[in-house]
């Protein structure tokens, strides 16, 4: 069985997927545009659906197409029997036509089409499906409405090789260490505004934020996050994050615009590598924790409080990550959510026994 990934390398996701069909014996193939365009074309094509319908169709002839060629020819090479694709990834309906003809076609949901214009032609791609997956249940809910079917809540597990607990040499220990960590982006609307409001509740402590160049337009409301302030230039390799996150005690994890039940899954990968998120709270976290007393903020000001218990009490930390992990590792395992892609995509083929 040939597997062909249309996920983005630098993303946690494309291990994860990779694992997962891995473990139901496929022969995995990966493709991702990233190295086809300039940083220019990408920022462009980022901020194109701000522009007028006509200009967005002349790049997309020239921008899409261009992309959609390449994916057809390595289509054409590698005739994979699954097509496993990330969000839309530039792809055309035409494109997914072709796919179609000979081959099973999945979606993993990490953005939702009514709330990330990153493509006009995500929502109708997605009827191309033979089964679409997502964390959060919300999204399920809306496009259910509109006539997509085979729907299924699923978080990727964390893949071992990434986020793993693990010794840092003293050196980096002593450049990376912190009490509160967050890497992550900032927006330039008032998403922005509720992002530094969530942070600014982490000041008192040893706080790091390393993001984007739009964190410092919220510096005049939240002065305190300036020196706090990390800027970014650069994707931060999978390696150098599970280091950071390694020298760090504490992860916020904030909802970003498009997550309306769900949990960021930056929640998984901080706590892989030993430390502990304290999250916004999401209906998610009564799906995934039912009723017990894991550290999600209802209130952004309960977060001094419940931080700085955490930091006072090492073993409550540890005995907390534990926790969570052990849920992590049962309900979301390499080896059950290849069971669960494999029977809703019709899959002939069983989980190997590890």
């Amino acid at each position: 069985m040939k597997v062909l990934l249309l996920v983005p390398k630098r993303y946690g996701f494309h291990q994860s997927f990779r694992e997962t069909f891995e473990s139901l014996g496929g022969e995995i193939h990966t493709i991702d545009y990233s190295h086809l365009v300039r940083g220019w074309q990408s920022k462009v094509n980022t901020q194109m659906f701000r522009f007028p319908d006509k200009l967005r169709l002349r790049w997309e002839s020239y921008f899409y197409n261009r992309v959609n060629q390449f994916y057809l020819q390595e289509y054409n090479r590698i005739k994979p029997d699954i097509v496993f694709i990330y969000n839309n990834e530039l792809l055309l309906p035409e494109t997914l036509a072709h796919f179609k003809r000979h081959s099973k076609i999945g979606f993993f949901l990490g953005d939702c089409p009514y709330y990330t214009p990153t493509s006009r032609h995500f929502l109708p791609i997605l009827y191309y499906a033979d089964a679409i997956y997502t964390y959060d249940t919300f999204w399920i809910e809306q496009l259910t409405k509109v006539g997509l079917k085979n729907m299924h809540y699923l978080y990727p597990h964390t893949p071992a090789g990434d986020f793993y607990e693990k010794e840092l040499p003293e050196a980096t220990y002593q450049e990376l260490k912190s009490e509160v960590l967050y890497v992550g982006m900032c927006y330039k609307t008032s998403w922005g505004f509720k992002k530094a409001k969530f942070l600014s509740c982490f000041t008192d402590f040893d706080l790091q934020i390393h993001g984007d160049d739009s964190w410092p337009k919220w510096f005049s409301y939240f002065p305190e996050l300036e020196k706090r302030y990390y800027p970014r230039s650069g994707h931060i390799t999978v390696e150098r994050l599970n280091d950071m996150y390694n020298a760090t005690k504490i992860a916020p994890v904030d909802a970003n615009p498009g997550l309306l039940n769900a949990l960021h899954w930056r929640w998984v990968e901080a706590l892989g590598a030993g430390a502990l998120p304290v999250m916004e709270w999401q209906q998610n976290v009564a799906e995934i924790f039912g009723d017990a007393d894991v550290p999600a903020i209802k209130c952004f000001d309960e977060a001094r409080e419940v931080t700085a218990f955490y930091l006072n009490n090492e073993d409550k930390r540890q005995e907390m990550v534990r926790y969570m992990q052990k849920i992590v590792a049962e309900k979301h395992s390499v080896e059950g959510n290849a069971a669960f892609i494999a029977e809703t995509m019709g899959m002939r083929t069983k989980v190997k026994a590890h």
